[in-house]
C-alpha cells in the first residue's frame, strides 16, 4: 500500500469515526434514561461506562482529544456506581445531562 492509499485508508476511517460518534453518544443518553427512569437495570451504568472508556481510548486515535477528555469524565463519574452498583442519587444524576452535552459538543467538532 502506497503512503497515498494509507492516508486516505486513515482519512475513510476517521471520517467513519466521526459520523458514527453522534449516535453512539445518543445511544448512551437512551441508555442512561432507560437506568434512571427504572426501566433498566442499574447494572446497565457498567455497560455505560465501558462506552465511555472506548471513546475516551479512541477519540485521541482519531483526532477529536476533546471528546476523549469529555467521555473520561463521564465514564470516571460512571465508574463509581457501576463499580458498587449504587444508583446516583437525584443530585449526582443531575450533572450527567453536563457530562452528555460537553461530549456531544465535543463530537460534534472536528
Amino acid at each position: 500500500m502506497s503512503k497515498e492509499e494509507l492516508n486516505r485508508t486513515l482519512a475513510k476511517l476517521r471520517a467513519d469515526y466521526v459520523d458514527q460518534l453522534p449516535g453512539t453518544v445518543g445511544e448512551m443518553e437512551v441508555l442512561w434514561q432507560g437506568v434512571v427512569a427504572g426501566e433498566l437495570p442499574s447494572s446497565k451504568l457498567v455497560d455505560l461506562a465501558r462506552m465511555a472508556h472506548s471513546i475516551a481510548g479512541s477519540g485521541t486515535t482519531f483526532g477529536l482529544p476533546d471528546a476523549s477528555r469529555a467521555a473520561r469524565e463521564l465514564e470516571t463519574f460512571l465508574d463509581k456506581f457501576g463499580e458498587s452498583g449504587r444508583m446516583p442519587g437525584p443530585a449526582e444524576q443531575a450533572t450527567v445531562p453536563a457530562l452528555f452535552a460537553a461530549l456531544r459538543q465535543a463530537a460534534a467538532r472536528h
